[in-house]
């Protein structure tokens, strides 16, 4: 029934859709730069060595002074130990002892990671508000920016990235996540991934992957004029996608938190859940069983 609903409704101008486009894509540009940055400098991309995880050791051998020294290395050097650089090295404690700082990284690398896996997601959203807004620009009523929609709807996850930075500072003080945050024992994937597939036949996970799937619906039930009622728009659409994904998401501690083929797996998994319409519970009950399967499979 959206579906048809949505084709009473003209698209909205070129110039309006490219401000959704460049958007996302600085978005996506910068988040999925420090992922790929933190995979790279933690040898966690899938298909590529970082052969730098190297150099440590190799400092401990004398140098060969008949060999050319090459001119780039003192400029790599240099970019690796700015604040950039610092950012993307940044790995939990060893040692056990935190500071105030690595709580912050911490953060930061999972508020990262949700924007740059939930940002896809919202662009059937952010389409038809655009589409909304030029209608009612026409008509000769309130406009705002689709941005302040997006940046709302981030906001939420960030808001979700704060509350599991604590579970993970605690799984590493109980010695259950290892400095690369991986799980330390097989059961702790097991549980978790059993408990995401549980989470797919619930019947929280349909009403809010329902709201997810019709943002339509949403957008008519939850309009608000004004900056403010946009951001609220967002703010509230994230927090349904929260109750859809938070399960989901947990799935990092058992296969690593930086294991980066499983982020981009589950960016598209994600993706593709909400994009389910004509199955919606044959997706859900597939998976389910296959995250229940694996989980089981782990404990054997």
């Amino acid at each position: 029934m959206e579906t048809q609903t949505n084709t009473q409704f003209k698209q909205a101008p070129l110039k309006d859709r490219m401000v959704v486009y460049v958007g996302v894509a600085i978005v996506l540009l910068i988040s999925w730069f420090y992922i790929l940055g933190m995979g790279w400098h933690m040898n966690t991309l899938p298909f590529i060595e970082n052969t730098s995880m190297n150099m440590n050791m190799d400092m401990d051998k004398p140098m060969n002074m008949d060999k050319p020294m090459n001119m780039d290395k003192p400029m790599n050097m240099d970019m690796e130990s700015g604040i950039i650089g610092s950012v993307l090295k940044w790995m939990p404690p060893s040692d056990g002892l935190w500071s105030m700082s690595d709580f912050t990284l911490l953060f930061l690398m999972w508020a990262v990671m949700m924007v740059a896996m939930m940002t896809p997601s919202i662009l059937p959203m952010l389409f038809l508000f655009t589409t909304l807004n030029a209608r009612n620009r026409n008509n000769g009523k309130e406009t705002s920016s689709v941005m302040i929609l997006l940046f709302g709807y981030l906001l939420s996850w960030v808001l979700f990235s704060l509350v599991i930075t604590f579970p993970q500072y605690a799984m590493h003080q109980a010695g259950l996540l290892n400095p690369m945050m991986e799980p330390t024992h097989a059961y702790i994937g097991s549980i978790v991934l059993c408990l995401a597939g549980i989470y797919q036949f619930t019947p929280f996970k349909e009403a809010c992957l329902t709201v997810c799937q019709s943002p339509l619906s949403f957008l008519m039930n939850n309009w608000r004029d004004g900056n403010l009622g946009t951001f609220l728009i967002g703010y509230k659409h994230g927090f349904y996608c929260i109750g859809c994904c938070w399960a989901l998401m947990l799935t990092l501690f058992a296969l690593g938190v930086m294991n980066i083929m499983w982020v981009m797996v589950l960016t598209v998994f994600i993706l593709f859940e909400k994009l389910s319409y004509k199955r919606p519970l044959l997706y859900r009950r597939v998976t389910g069983l296959v995250f229940i399967s694996w989980g089981i499979f782990l404990s054997l």
